[in-house]
């Protein structure tokens, strides 16, 4: 009798712990980004506008990068990337430079800026080679002349890369087994650490996590990533993280037991001890 009694009163508090998260997490509408349709048809100059479209939506480039002629951003200003493209990296014509740029961003770093873009045909941003043409088209556009188009042939286009990519939107697709991912596994695969270091202090896009479980409660947590904008640090840019995560669709894909762990690793993190 009293260990069914004890087994009823630890059921009643483990279903208060969970309806109180559900209450302390905000509950948000939001939307994932408009497809852009491309046709095999398409002019150059239509290109550009789809690559504009992707870019400021599904691409979320410009959730990182202005379009101003402002340098001092954290990111590479891309008011005149179609003009500069070509003389940016030796033996790189301007196609070539943008598409490692998008491909393989961390391969070459314009001096003053950090590492930490996500190669964009990656989840959680995913976006195939047509969409990725579209985008250099579009970049090709700021400050000089856009000449790809959908029959455009680029080297990071390989056999193996399209394989890998196949492979990922399968296992995102599964679904189910991506509960059984670590906090780690979580933080990499949705692309956390493009904004957010948890192995130094020093800050990124966004405020460094490396003593987040010190610097932020439970409830604080889970707000930061289901409200972004409710706190917003004064040195931090308000919308910028909101963006991100609505344009890859972050908050249709995670689930609430994906967000328990991710939390649960943050709160882990408290300075390397």
């Amino acid at each position: 009798m009293m260990n069914a009694l004890k087994i009823c009163v630890f059921t009643v508090l483990v279903a208060a712990f969970y309806s109180y998260v559900s209450q302390m997490v905000p509950q948000k509408v939001t939307y994932p980004p408009e497809e852009t349709e491309l046709g095999a048809d398409m002019t150059t100059e239509e290109l550009v506008v789809a690559g504009e479209e992707i870019a400021s939506g599904k691409g979320t480039c410009l959730t990182c990068h202005t379009v101003s002629g402002d340098t001092g951003g954290r990111f590479p200003d891309l008011a005149n990337i179609g003009l500069v493209a070509a003389d940016r990296k030796e033996g790189f014509s301007d196609v070539e430079y943008l598409a490692e740029s998008l491909y393989d961003p961390n391969e070459y770093i314009v001096e003053g800026f950090l590492p930490g873009m996500t190669p964009i045909s990656d989840p959680p941003i995913d976006l195939n080679d047509q969409e990725i043409l579209a985008v250099i088209a579009y970049l090709q556009s700021l400050g000089g002349v856009a000449t790809v188009t959908l029959d455009t042939e680029l080297r990071w286009q390989s056999e193996e890369n399209s394989a890998a990519a196949a492979a990922s939107q399968a296992s995102a697709a599964a679904g189910p087994s991506a509960e059984n991912l670590s906090g780690e596994e979580l933080f990499a695969m949705y692309a956390c650490g493009t904004c957010h270091s948890v192995t130094e202090p020093t800050p990124l896009l966004g405020p460094s996590l490396y003593n987040a479980g010190n610097d932020f409660s439970t409830a604080e947590l889970y707000e930061a990533i289901m409200d972004p904008d409710a706190v917003v640090a004064e040195e931090f840019t308000a919308g910028l993280m909101s963006a991100q995560l609505n344009a890859t669709g972050f908050y249709d894909k995670i689930s609430s037991g994906q967000l328990k762990t991710l939390v649960d690793y943050l709160a882990m993190q408290k300075g390397g001890s």
